[in-house]
């Protein structure tokens, strides 16, 4: 398939550049050539699960799905005499307070920067959310979005003088194994933990919905989905064994779970959530401390978990305090289309 070219304002002054749109499965090299180019300048931590390093077949499948969906014009190729040199690709979604988020990814080769490139396809991307926002969802909010992270330096400094903001930040969080944990602790008055069984489930997923809910202030930042069907699905799925979940009952109601995730030698604290009448009695942290306890005496190694900063419910904390450290931040960054 061949490539348009695209027409955008501003292009960078340099000899032999252009902008054009996907191709197909056949861009993948290319697009995945910028990621590698970029590992060491921009600190990119291999071992890490949230950095923004797709692989080749993701890659591949991003682009194939594109074509078949006829979505390639949400793509924006950077070439300097068809060396691809960075790109771009605008997704959008609905969040629950009403507001359409139009997310722009964007990468540029480190010896590439500081000639105009990003800023034009930043200036690209923000054009063309507004058209679809006039186009698909007309008289709604909508704002755009765009990631980076605590190494990207080039990526910060550039979106805060484009007027973007930290709307929240996901941090990485690794468990010291040093660490002494405190002893077995008891539960709260009337909270037992039982074996979870098969008809437990739509309970416990709605015990998790709940916790959820303003988990950020003014319910931000929550993308709008069927949650019952994702849980009812998801927790279906073979690296979630029952036996690694600690969930609390009082009485017929469940009050709070934790589930540990073991797969590829690592164990994901998947889930601390206390439902809010059951919080601040030291719940989350005695099902903790018991969860950790447990993969432990399995001989696990590596245990780590994921949590955002801005959490009503300062998760983060108790985290720290149970020998966790923060390994990198994701900030994600949003500015106002008004």
């Amino acid at each position: 398939m061949s490539a348009i070219l695209v027409v955008v304002p501003e292009i960078p002054n340099i000899e032999g550049f252009s902008f054009r749109s996907i191709k197909d499965e056949e861009d993948a090299d290319a697009l995945y050539a910028v990621h590698t180019g970029r590992v060491i300048h921009d600190k990119v931590d291999l071992s890490l699960h949230h950095e923004d390093m797709p692989s080749l077949d993701r890659l591949r499948s991003f682009l194939s799905q594109s074509v078949t969906a006829k979505e390639q014009e949400q793509w924006l190729v950077a070439q300097i005499h068809e060396r691809v040199v960075g790109y771009s690709q605008l997704e959008s979604w609905h969040e629950e307070d009403g507001v359409w988020v139009y997310f722009m990814g964007g990468w540029v080769l480190p010896e590439w920067r500081g000639k105009g490139i990003g800023t034009a396809m930043l200036k690209w991307g923000e054009a063309m959310a507004r058209q679809s926002a006039a186009l698909q969802h007309p008289n709604e909010r909508f704002e755009f979005a765009a990631n980076a992270t605590s190494t990207e330096q080039d990526a910060t400094a550039f979106l805060l003088n484009e007027g973007y903001y930290v709307g929240f930040t996901s941090l990485e969080m690794r468990f010291d194994i040093s660490t002494v944990l405190p002893g077995l602790p008891s539960l709260p008055d009337n909270i037992e933990v039982r074996p979870v069984l098969p008809e437990h489930y739509p309970q416990i997923i709605s015990s998790i919905i709940e916790c959820y809910q303003n988990a950020f202030s003014e319910n931000r930042f929550r993308s709008d989905f069927d949650r019952v069907a994702y849980y009812t699905a998801e927790l279906q799925k073979p690296k979630y064994d029952p036996r690694l979940w600690h969930v609390a009952w009082d009485g017929d109601e469940v009050a709070g779970q934790v589930f540990m995730v073991i797969e590829d030698d690592q164990v994901y604290v998947n889930q601390v959530s206390i439902r809010p009448a059951w919080r601040r009695k030291g719940l989350a942290r005695a099902l903790l401390i018991r969860a950790l306890q447990d993969v432990l005496e399995r001989g696990e190694k590596l245990i780590w978990l994921d949590t955002f900063g801005e959490y009503q419910t300062r998760a983060m904390d108790l985290y720290g305090n149970l020998g966790f450290h923060v390994v990198k931040e994701f900030q994600r960054y949003r500015k106002s289309a008004t």
